[in-house]
């Protein structure tokens, strides 16, 4: 099975009867769902779960150049299981997210899995499978500016 895992940080502006109206129902120009959507395909996927109440364990290097395993708690996370019986995470913050959504095509065997995140407090993608509220930042956790 495939498993797509979807982020979509929500345009509160967006105006769906304007949408209606003057451009059938689809987005437009100066009128869009999501400020921001990002996408990822999984193959091998033997199942997909959804944990509401988890914490992402994030693998960075220290200072040092060692890598270590940084506890995120309180985000809601998509674990896919993978054939070789390995998991990968995709997680958001709790904080933020509006809601999720799951759906599967038994027709292709994928599994379409949807965090809708708020756009307010603001964002930020530390990795491409975790999307944090940037008042969560662990502290151990640098970035570089400039």
């Amino acid at each position: 099975m495939k498993a797509q895992i979807k982020f979509n940080v929500i345009n509160p502006d967006y105006n769906k009867g304007y949408a209606d109206e003057y451009h059938a129902g689809k987005e437009s120009e100066s009128n869009w769902k999501y400020f921001w959507q990002a996408s990822y395909e999984i193959k091998n996927v033997l199942s997909v779960e959804m944990i509401p109440n988890g914490t992402y364990q994030l693998k960075i290097k220290n200072s040092s150049g060692n890598n270590i395993i940084c506890p995120i708690p309180d985000v809601c996370i998509y674990r896919c299981h993978l054939e070789d019986k390995s998991d990968l995470d995709f997680a958001v913050s709790k904080s933020i997210l509006n809601k999720t959504h799951q759906a599967h095509n038994e027709k292709y065997d994928i599994a379409r899995c949807y965090f809708y995140i708020n756009s307010l407090p603001e964002s930020i993608e530390l990795q491409y499978n975790l999307i944090l509220n940037v008042n969560e930042i662990p502290s151990v956790i640098w970035i570089k500016q400039g």
